[in-house]
């Protein structure tokens, strides 16, 4: 698990694994639709574009998914905040997957090109990219799989505030020690109960930087008004000094929690992260399979991509992913125990597994109903390198 590979120095702004990974997936995935598109005569800038309107519209349907799914339990009476940010997790394939088909479909034949072929196209490009984000699924800690027994070589543990040590914790699986556990100022436990991992690891400068520049700013303008500066520099000194204080501010929740934490069980800083870190403190182990899932993507993707230059029909290549993928996320939903039996008896994963196998019989027969070739695909012939404009005739 490494949710946060590491910050940019200076503006301390994380760079967290799934974002990175997600960014991968769909760069790569972009580059190697665009590649096929350009080996089969089609226009590889409708690919790019296609790209990005799918990569937008799945972050945000994947996010209205998860918030509506889990409304009741994590987002009721949180307000706006809560549900746009994405730093916290929450994303569902599903979700996702649903809004971007409808969204390139709405795409395609508004510019008038064969929905079929560009399908098949971007079909093997869906699966990496999917999973090149169970990669970062795995680097963020969500979406974990069940116990197994510790022999097996590929069982992994989760370190402390991973999301499996909260489900774990509370499900009475794992004990954590009492330091770990957030209290209030009467000393009684705190929501959200366990200590989050970034604050443990804050840096000295992250903890107390923004007071110290609060302190450095206020003695700026102190001096300023003593060497009576003009107006303009005191606002200035005064407008940087507001900006400090909202800052401050803003880190003090955090910075006062560990400090009455630290007091309360008489630890230091350094003693707290080492108990945060200690191998006693990890989940159970369990079952990687945001990597099986990962491995499936990227399997069903070269799979896809060797099917798409034999097929003889358009559209068949889309139309594997609509069958094949429902019966390996039905697998995996078996494996994973972070979502919960609330549709039907099953999963919603599961639930929308089946509704899409079905719907997919259902497009492949359609598929076969139809010319093996679309209508629109018609070769892409790209427009001159240097093509000359027609010269205007001078005005005599």
């Amino acid at each position: 698990m490494w949710p946060t590979l590491f910050k940019i120095p200076f503006f301390h702004l994380p760079i967290r694994g799934y974002g990175l990974m997600l960014m991968i997936g769909f760069l790569g995935g972009t580059w190697w639709a665009a590649r096929r598109a350009s080996r089969v005569k089609c226009d590889p800038d409708m690919v790019v574009n296609l790209g990005f309107f799918a990569l937008l519209s799945s972050v945000i349907g994947a996010r209205i998914f998860h918030v509506v799914h889990y409304w009741d339990s994590h987002f009721a009476g949180r307000g706006l905040a809560a549900v746009i940010d994405l730093t916290s997790g929450g994303l569902e394939f599903y979700g996702g997957f649903i809004a971007a088909f409808i969204t390139v479909v709405i795409f395609m034949s508004a510019q008038k090109v064969s929905v079929r072929l560009y399908l098949d196209i971007i079909a093997p490009s869906l699966m990496f990219g999917m999973g090149m984000a169970r990669i970062g699924c795995f680097l963020n800690g969500c979406c974990w799989g069940g116990p197994c027994t510790a022999e097996l070589p590929w069982a992994v543990q989760f370190p402390y505030a991973s999301p499996a040590t909260y489900r774990q914790w509370e499900d009475r699986l794992i004990t954590l020690p009492a330091e770990l556990i957030l209290i209030d100022q009467h000393g009684n436990p705190a929501h959200p109960y366990l200590m989050p991992r970034d604050w443990i690891n804050m840096s000295t400068e992250e903890r107390y930087g923004p007071k110290l520049a609060v302190r450095k700013a206020r003695e700026e303008l102190n001096q300023a008004k003593l060497n009576n500066q003009d107006r303009e520099t005191i606002a200035k000194l005064q407008k940087i000094l507001n900006k400090k204080i909202k800052a401050q501010q803003k880190n003090a929740g955090v910075t006062n929690t560990l400090d009455m934490q630290e007091k309360h069980f008489d630890l230091t800083p350094s003693q707290l992260e080492q108990l945060a870190n200690a191998p006693s403190v990890k989940t159970l182990h369990v079952h990687p399979v945001q990597l099986y899932a990962s491995l499936n993507g990227l399997l069903l993707a070269m799979l896809l991509n060797v099917i798409f230059y034999r097929r003889k029909r358009h559209g068949t290549v889309a139309g594997l992913i609509f069958l094949l993928y429902p019966i390996m996320r039905i697998l995996e939903e078996i494996i994973r125990i972070d979502n919960p039996h609330d549709t039907a008896g099953l999963t919603v994963s599961q639930f929308l597994s089946v509704l899409i196998f079905m719907g997919g019989l259902i497009y492949m027969y359609i598929i076969y109903r139809l010319p093996l070739r679309s209508p629109r695909a018609i070769p892409y012939v790209p427009p001159p390198l240097n093509e000359s404009k027609p010269k205007k005739k001078k005005k005599k």
